[in-house]
């Protein structure tokens, strides 16, 4: 039996990894001769290394997962058509005018704590047709919009014949906005003369708003191994890319006079890097390490990972901790398990570990984010997203619940998680360190410490408690 693991050589340099080749291991890919390598080894060529070589940190291959908050059914109904006979039930999705809505994603639970259920998407005529018999009440239902619209939600939901949903479009010049409101009178050179790397599922380089994207690099091995001109795809993954795209709009959209949304800090560069595959699922650990230097070697002032896992890794461990001490601050997503302790890498004490508040009138009564209001409350209509992790790794909190921003191909929409409210805190730390030439001279971890203590002083407690916001909003 082989394992495939990322193998940390830190300070035994280049004999260690000649005498780990000789050591019966296949190294697949390094960073460079003394640095991290992608190696496969069995077991016993593992125990045998670690006895021979005890200063290199070997660590699993692990796989982290974007931040953003949605729904998914993980079983069938015991309601199912098929087992019960009965006529299924069939949806629609409107506008107000009571035109259909095409491709809204309708999540149907008989059963929501076992996540049981049916979904599906509108069709051209706005229909839905669920596995779910006519009659049956949904404890909760939940529709996510296409770009452009605002989505649903409500409990106890029946099922009856032909049943309506109506959505409501985006209204861009909104001033309850989530963006808006967290930006206020930021103005509209924020963040000029930074550079914020956006290590993701990639970004659409064409959107319209995103005209600061100065490039970046696929860091995905799996695909640029055998083709090393894949380095230069580090555009919107085939495969649920819309998430960088959205996120880098959170950091740094630039308003034109046909769209009017900004992001935090619209004058800062962005550079992409992809770690996210085109075949869908998560970044593997060795994957985000290569990006997060990479970044550091490409000049970003400012690295955000909206992506998390359960557990710890010294790979991604020690590349946060080499971009620190090379003046690049780090900002993370708490994670979305509801209440659970903070996801790595956010939970590491010198990353910035963002939670993820709302505004409870910044969206539609009626809109799928409603479902995200929970305790604690604070002033002005916050609260704290129901789907946020905790702690007292906590730092900031950010608008996370109903954010509006960027979607590959000239689009927007809104989204929920902590990897919303992680770069809205990136774009703030942007705007800041564009404002304080005494901290961008700084060099090394005196830079990224400045930063992040100037970022911690910028924040205005909402009320939640220092578990929930840390120091509280950027403000």
């Amino acid at each position: 039996m082989r394992a495939t693991i990322p193998l940390v050589a830190r300070g035994a340099g280049g004999p260690a990894v000649a005498r780990a080749v000789a050591a019966d291991v296949n190294v697949i890919d390094s960073v460079s001769v003394d640095g991290p390598k992608l190696v496969e080894m069995s077991p016993g060529a593992e125990l045998n290394l670690r006895l021979q070589e005890p200063s290199l940190k070997i660590v699993p291959l692990v796989r982290y997962e974007k931040m953003r908050m949605v729904f998914d059914i993980e079983r069938q109904p015991s309601e199912a058509v098929s087992a019960a006979g009965a006529q299924a039930a069939v949806l629609k999705v409107e506008d107000d005018g009571g035109n259909p809505i095409e491709n809204a994603r309708v999540v149907a639970f008989t059963n929501f704590r076992n996540r049981a259920g049916d979904e599906g998407r509108s069709d051209a005529d706005g229909k839905v047709a669920l596995r779910i018999a006519t009659g049956t009440t949904l404890e909760r239902v939940y529709v996510y919009g296409p770009a452009g619209w605002w989505g649903y939600f409500e409990r106890n939901f029946s099922l009856s014949q032909n049943v309506v949903i109506r959505l409501q479009a985006i209204d861009l010049a909104g001033q309850s906005l989530a963006l808006r409101r967290f930006r206020t009178n930021l103005p509209l050179t924020a963040g000029d003369q930074i550079v914020v790397g956006i290590v993701d599922s990639g970004i659409d380089p064409q959107h319209p708003l995103l005209p600061n994207v100065s490039g970046g690099a696929n860091m995905v091995l799996d695909e640029t191994r055998d083709d090393p001109g894949q380095v230069a795809d580090w555009g919107p993954a085939t495969t649920d890319g819309e998430h960088g795209t959205h996120v880098a709009g959170i950091v740094g959209a630039r308003p034109t006079a046909a769209l009017d949304l900004a992001g935090v800090a619209p004058g800062v560069t962005l550079r992409s890097y992809r770690v996210f595959p085109h075949t869908g699922g998560g970044a593997t650990n060795y994957d985000i390490m290569n990006a997060i230097d990479r970044a550091v070697q490409d000049g970003c002032h400012i690295i955000n990972l909206s992506l998390g896992g359960a557990s710890e890794d010294e790979a991604v461990r020690a590349a946060i901790g080499s971009a620190l001490d090379n003046g690049v601050l780090v900002i993370a997503a708490a994670g979305n398990d509801g209440r659970k302790p903070v996801s790595f890498p956010g939970a590491l004490p010198f990353c910035v570990a963002v939670s993820a508040m709302g505004w409870s009138d910044s969206f539609p009564t009626t809109s799928s984010e409603v479902g995200d209001i929970a305790k604690p409350f604070g002033s002005n209509s916050t609260f704290l997203g129901a789907f946020s992790n905790f702690g007292p790794q906590i730092d900031l909190t950010g608008p996370g619940v109903g954010v509006v921003s960027t979607l590959p191909g000239g689009r927007f929409g809104p989204m929920n998680g902590t990897s919303m409210a992680s770069p809205a805190v990136a774009g703030y730390a942007a705007f800041l360190l564009a404002s304080e030439g005494t901290i961008l001279a700084l060099h090394g971890a005196e830079r990224s410490t400045a930063l992040r203590d100037r970022l911690f002083g910028a924040a205005t407690p909402l009320g939640f408690g220092r578990d929930y916001e840390g120091f509280g909003l950027p403000s």
